[in-house]
């Protein structure tokens, strides 16, 4: 059971989804797929693609992370890059505020085939334990149709 308010994050999902919905090619059928691996909803897309879909995410995130560039992140962005096996060059990690309970966020992880880009992205409260951090990822999972 989740006993955690979800409003805003489950709000900013909907303005994520409403804005891919809006970009052509991208919105035209559902680009989200579960990925069990990270336990995120993702999506590809092609590099010609990159600039909107970039464009969409930083619209609504309030931070950046990237291997490139040296940052001391707090622990519970840590914890995130830690969780997907670090950065690498190129791979960047938005969030929300970190400094709420309660983010959300998106890694961009370019391919090594320069043509694919794929986002994946999940919700993560540093205050649940993992029993309500499943139940907030099944509710995620929901918001996305998935």
């Amino acid at each position: 059971m989740l006993n955690y308010n979800t409003t805003q994050l489950e709000t900013s999902c909907n303005q994520l989804i409403n804005s891919f919905g809006s970009l052509g090619s991208l919105g035209k059928t559902s680009i989200w797929k579960w990925d069990n691996r990270f336990e995120t909803v993702l999506a590809e897309f092609n590099v010609t693609d990159k600039e909107s879909v970039h464009q969409i995410i930083t619209r609504h995130m309030d931070s950046t992370w990237e291997a490139d560039i040296p940052s001391n992140p707090p622990g519970v962005v840590q914890t995130i890059i830690d969780y997907f096996g670090g950065l690498n060059p190129g791979q960047i990690l938005f969030t929300s505020d970190p400094d709420q309970d309660g983010i959300l966020l998106c890694a961009w992880w370019p391919w090594g085939n320069n043509t694919t880009i794929s986002i994946r992205l999940a919700v993560f409260a540093d205050s649940l334990n993992d029993e309500e951090n499943d139940a907030l990822t099944q509710r995620f999972r929901g918001w996305f149709g998935l």
